[in-house]
């Protein structure tokens, strides 16, 4: 199974030695692969000058597909950002219009290749999702949601 991850999920894997360990297991069983779409590359690299950050890629590599903004996830965000302002949600929330324009590429990414579950903690990310009922399912990790997936119960 193909799940997308933003950036706050790849904070807690760095941070997080046991959620680290757990999700390395489950990745080197093959029950999960991560997706990782390039703003939230972008996101985790550049919030500070971390080795442990660019060490945690390089061992995920081969558990790991990165995903392009294309042209594909262009016209989905496009589309996403019409209806948005179709509602008034970018009239309401103009003050985070930038960081609104990423986590519609990181949806549009989502949705654009057939990804139907998104780990992630971001408000923004979620109310957009919920707001206009796109099609993927959120996994927040801050409210121990992963704890009852199979890859993080011992012994299975």
């Amino acid at each position: 199974m193909m799940v997308m991850a933003d950036n706050n999920f790849l904070i807690k894997l760095v941070d997080d030695k046991e959620s680290y360990r757990l999700y390395m297991q489950s990745l080197e069983r093959g029950e999960i692969l991560l997706g990782l779409c390039t703003p939230v590359i972008a996101e985790f690299l550049v919030k500070d000058d971390n080795f442990d950050r660019a060490t945690f890629l390089s061992k995920v590599n081969s558990f790991v597909q990165i995903f392009d903004f294309d042209m594909k996830s262009a016209v989905l965000g496009a589309k996403i950002f019409r209806d948005l302002l179709d509602t008034d949600y970018i009239k309401q929330n103009n003050s985070q219009r930038q960081v609104i324009k990423v986590d519609i590429q990181i949806i549009s990414i989502t949705l654009a290749n057939g990804i139907s579950k998104l780990y992630t903690a971001d408000k923004g990310i979620i109310e957009i999702i919920e707001h206009l009922k796109l099609p993927i399912e959120i996994v927040n990790f801050e409210n121990d949601e992963l704890m009852g997936l199979s890859l993080f119960k011992g012994g299975e």
